[in-house]
């Protein structure tokens, strides 16, 4: 009987958790020079890494010049997806951050633990996660890979029949 109790409880933490990620996700972005003015609120923002630094399992990451008009701090677990070295990776890019805007000694700030909440703008993610610059003509990308999936689906249907058992023909 307990467990009756106890799950209906859990799915609603569960929904209002989600419910909360997905309102800032859809909420239009703010940029990062007027962070200042939504502390204590969550947000979607964006602007252009201009300087990152890592201290210890923390990478900070500036956006805007000093003072920075927002910082966004990663915390690096263990088993963390972040992409490998983010005090180089996210540098020079636009980005997108969702999360709770806080002020830590005057200056806005942002910490995230889940790469998740935080997106490059300014890049398209190919097969196997490489970034790739992007481009105004997005529709002729999707076009080409398209085109190249075809091929691959030909090459290996026609590997299929090459593979074959051959059939004895009847006497």
């Amino acid at each position: 009987m307990q467990l009756c109790r106890i799950t209906p409880w859990l799915a609603g933490l569960t929904l209002a958790v989600v419910g909360v990620s997905r309102a800032a996700a859809h909420d239009e972005p703010i940029s990062a020079n007027v962070a200042r003015s939504f502390v204590g609120e969550e947000k979607v923002v964006e602007g252009t890494v201009t300087a990152a630094e890592r201290e210890a399992n923390v990478v900070h990451l500036d956006f805007g010049n000093a003072p920075q008009a927002l910082t966004v701090s990663l915390i690096i677990g263990l088993l963390s997806d972040f992409p490998r070295d983010p005090e180089h990776y996210y540098v020079g890019h636009a980005v997108r951050v969702v999360g709770t805007i806080r002020s830590f000694k005057g200056r806005p700030e942002i910490v995230i633990h889940d790469p998740a909440d935080i997106k490059l703008t300014d890049v398209v993610e190919v097969q196997g996660g490489h970034p790739a610059a992007a481009s105004d003509d997005t529709a002729a990308l999707r076009e080409q890979v398209k085109t190249l999936n075809e091929h691959v689906h030909m090459l290996e249907d026609q590997l299929r029949k090459l593979q074959r058992p051959a059939t004895p023909e009847p006497k």
